[in-house]
């Protein structure tokens, strides 16, 4: 492929696959994140069909992103699994400490982002090298995401209204209890996907607890409205005080 984000080569129609809707989301995810970030630092796409779970590998050189497919034959699974590692991806790239996130809000982006690639893969399907063997993917798409949406939510995240309880949350074994923001969240990036950018800041104004950010300082230096609607996803709500003049 010649790009830094590239997959194990297996000489078979597993590869092609792979490479396919790799390119393809690559294409998207450049437009949102930019083309820079999403070039910066070389990274190894790979299937293991017997891993627990899809994941960014950090502790490796270069990073990889291992997919958790048990069979390639759902490509929606594979758009689904593969853009919430390339989300990961695109955040680490503006970190000053890349080995460390800040996991509730990393999870509920990147699953959010899960969703709006399959909203995305569904609307342009006929950009993917795959449309040549089935042009009617993308319904399938639609409804691998109308799927998701339908899951209920917990509200488990919510209820985390203390710096402790922030602390203790744990979102990937907990996934359903913040799928209510991840699906709010994803109808927000549908609305202006670019402003999504603005999550590979975070990490510049993280709190100095490292659970929680600093929205208020946040939003001061940056007007985009993204920011203020994350905002809203943070169950612990700072208590400002404010002095009142006179007796």
């Amino acid at each position: 492929m010649g790009e830094p984000i590239q997959i194990v080569r297996r000489g078979d129609y597993s590869e092609y696959i792979i490479i396919s809707i790799l390119r393809f989301l690559l294409s998207e995810f450049e437009r949102i994140f930019g083309e820079e970030a999403m070039k910066r630092e070389p990274c190894v796409v790979y299937n293991d069909p017997q891993a627990g779970c899809p994941m960014l590998v950090i502790n490796s050189s270069p990073v990889k992103i291992q997919l958790a497919l048990s069979s390639l034959s759902s490509w929606s699974q594979i758009i689904f699994q593969l853009s919430h590692e390339l989300c990961h991806y695109a955040m680490r790239q503006c970190k000053d400490n890349k080995d460390f996130a800040l996991s509730w809000f990393e999870e509920i982006c990147c699953e959010a982002m899960s969703l709006y690639a399959l909203h995305w893969a569904a609307d342009h399907w006929d950009r993917c090298e795959l449309y040549s063997k089935d042009s009617g993917y993308g319904v399938k798409n639609r409804i691998y995401l109308n799927k998701e949406l339908n899951k209920s939510g917990t509200g488990g995240f919510q209820a985390c209204t203390s710096i402790n309880l922030m602390m203790a949350y744990s979102p990937c074994e907990n996934r359903e209890s913040h799928r209510d923001e991840r699906n709010a969240l994803y109808y927000e990036i549908v609305k202006d996907p670019l402003l999504f950018r603005c999550i590979c800041d975070y990490q510049k104004y993280l709190d100095s607890n490292k659970i929680t950010i600093n929205f208020e300082k946040w939003e001061r230096n940056d007007a985009n409205p993204m920011i203020r609607f994350l905002h809203s996803l943070q169950p612990y709500k700072k208590v400002i005080l404010i002095e009142k003049e006179g007796p």
